[in-house]
Parts: C-alpha cells; structure tokens; sequence
C-alpha cells in the first residue's frame, strides 16, 4: 500500500487518465478549433514575455470597458505537456462578461521543476499585477482559475 488502498500501479493509473479514456484527443482537438477561432474574433494580445525563460508568457484578451476585473488561467498537463493556446476559448464568455482574460504559459517538466513553475506562476501574476493598466484593467480586481496541474 502507497495510499489509501492504492497500490503503486493503482496510483499510477490515477494519473495515466489518456490510457482509461483513449477518446481524449476529441477534446484537444475541440479545444484547439475553439482557440484558434476565440484568437481570431477577439482582440488579443499574444505572446507577451513575463520573464526570460522560453515560455515565460502569457496571452492577454482584454474587456471592451476600462478598468475591467482580470482573470488569470492557468493551464493544465500534468506539469508535463499542453499550452497556454490551447485554452484560449475560455476568454470568450469572461470578455463577453466584462472581464479581461490572462492566459498563462510556463516551462514544462522535466525540463523544469515544480518549485520553478511555482516560481514563474508567481512571476507571471505578478506582471499582471505590475501591467495591467497597459491592457485598460484594473489590477485591483483579479482572480486566478486553473485546470488539473494549474
């Protein structure tokens, strides 16, 4: 036993979740479509460098109104894989609502360890902090939401 009543391979497959559900790249590829169409029907700006490391940054898709609340995301992989570009989608409701969007890119593992995507996690939320009157928010009013590892 290595938790609860999980054994080493019992965890294992706890994080393996492509191998119990083999029709997962329906859903990347849905993702995909819906970012791709998401970057190209709202204003965004894409590609913006928070830090130094390769992919220190982060895509901003701001509200119509100044002064707008932000949310920031941040992706999911396991630590290990997927893109900021990949869940680009969500902005439409949020901007639709008045709320401007960050969208946060970091260094994958193992290339990089958990303590150094803490690291630019912090340092991305921090520029937004520091940068969002550039974008017409107000950094007084941010929130942060993430999927599976964010």
């Amino acid at each position: 036993m290595r938790y609860l009543d999980y054994d080493q391979a019992g965890l294992d497959a706890q994080y393996q979740l492509r191998e119990r559900h083999p029709e997962f790249q329906t859903y990347f590829d849905a993702w995909d479509a819906r970012s791709r169409a998401t970057r190209e029907r709202l204003d965004c700006r894409l590609e913006l460098r928070y830090g130094e490391a390769p992919k220190e940054t982060l895509d901003v898709f701001p509200a119509a109104a100044p002064n707008a609340p932000v949310h920031i995301f941040i992706h999911g992989g396991y630590w290990q894989n997927l893109d900021k570009k990949d869940y680009s989608y969500l902005a439409e409701a949020l901007v639709a609502a008045g709320i401007t969007v960050v969208v946060v890119n970091y260094d994958l593992a193992p290339t990089v360890d958990i303590d150094e995507i803490v690291r630019q996690n912090r340092a991305a939320l921090a520029w937004v902090w520091r940068c969002a009157s550039d974008f017409g928010a107000d950094r007084d009013r941010l929130s942060v939401s993430g999927h599976s590892a964010g």
